[in-house]
């Protein structure tokens, strides 16, 4: 009888600790695929970003020709499509909601309310990276990740006012 007890225990020691192992390695495994799709999701954000900085960037009046030549691209349009497929939900949303402003544009809207609205779903763009790369519990609003690009950003209207 002592030698079962001594075989089942030894046996259940055993079990338990490949059973342990196993969750373990599939736990690493989850957590290294989670840090890679990240690592991903940055580039591609910051591919997707750039055209747009070229143009915020450009004082000289051509960024804005050459970020538009840029979306237009087949690596730019390439990158669109990895966003849709990898990126956050509420990342392609604000990514759509942009480039959806674009396509439909206004007719009978100015100049500057146009600008404005780029303005703001461009910041709605950056909030929504921004939670989805690990400041979830940020904060921020679109204005706040507009503040260091414009000057007088407290003469548009806040949505919190």
């Amino acid at each position: 009888m002592d030698w079962i007890q001594i075989v089942a225990s030894t046996g259940l020691f055993i079990l338990g600790g490949i059973i342990t192992w196993i969750i373990r390695s599939k736990i690493e495994e989850s957590r290294a695929i989670r840090v890679k799709l990240n690592e991903e999701r940055r580039k591609n954000y910051s591919e997707i970003l750039t055209p747009y900085i070229r143009m915020f960037a450009d004082f000289k009046g051509k960024g804005l020709a050459q970020a538009i030549n840029e979306i237009k691209s087949y690596d730019y349009r390439k990158t669109s499509f990895d966003l849709a497929l990898f990126g956050s939900d509420s990342v392609v949303q604000a990514y759509n909601a942009l480039l959806q402003y674009g396509y439909k544009g206004e007719a009978n809207e100015n100049v500057e309310r146009r600008g404005e609205m780029y303005l703001r779903l461009w910041g709605k763009l950056l909030l929504e990276i921004r939670k989805d790369v690990g400041n979830k519990g940020t904060k921020l609003d679109e204005f706040d990740m507009l503040r260091w690009l414009i000057r007088d950003i407290d003469k548009l209207e806040h949505p919190k006012d």
